[in-house]
């Protein structure tokens, strides 16, 4: 277990822990897709995740069904396990393993400013992220305003984390369907 957790600012939500598996102190883990991933080796790769204030060494990742199975370090028996059921899981956005070029974890891009790559208008920020069995639907929201673009690349034509902002072309029409 590690004893120095990282700045706060630096956890994000992984998910919450449901319940223990088996009795070698395997914990499940429903995962957060919109915070951060669902992927077991995503979790493996972070080395550890941070539980009830508790840093957990992660020495094996796995998934059961819908969730994620994590075997921590000082987790070996069922009732630890249980011990755990609904504390929310952390871990540290800096230990991420990087994306392939064009690919980004959705607590990356999420409240970036999306701007109008035509002109320049400012449309609002990515506020939430739908996943559909085509492709994903960015919501981009200004006020109580909701634009819904197709997260598809002749739509989102640039998303710069340097920059902190996503440029986007919207399909003819589409911005005058949201005019008030």
């Amino acid at each position: 277990m590690s004893s120095k957790p990282p700045h706060p600012e630096a956890l994000i939500g992984l998910g919450q822990v449901s319940g223990a598996q088996g009795l070698q102190g395997a914990v499940k883990v429903r995962a957060d897709a919109e915070a951060a991933t669902t992927d077991p080796e995503v979790f493996a790769a972070l080395g550890e995740v941070w539980i009830g204030g508790r840093g957990y060494e992660v020495l094996q990742a796995g998934r059961h069904k819908n969730q994620v199975l994590l075997w921590l370090e000082g987790v070996d028996t069922r009732s630890r396990a249980e011990e755990l059921a609904g504390l929310e899981v952390l871990g540290d956005r800096r230990r991420f393993p990087p994306l392939p070029p064009g690919e980004y974890y959705w607590f990356q891009v999420l409240g970036l400013p999306v701007v109008n790559a035509a002109d320049g208008v400012w449309l609002g920020h990515l506020d939430h992220i739908i996943s559909t069995p085509g492709h994903d639907v960015y919501v981009v929201r200004q006020g109580e305003r909701e634009i819904l673009l197709p997260a598809v690349e002749d739509v989102i034509v640039e998303i710069n984390l340097e920059a902190g902002m996503i440029r986007v072309l919207p399909p003819e029409g589409l911005l005058e369907t949201y005019a008030d």
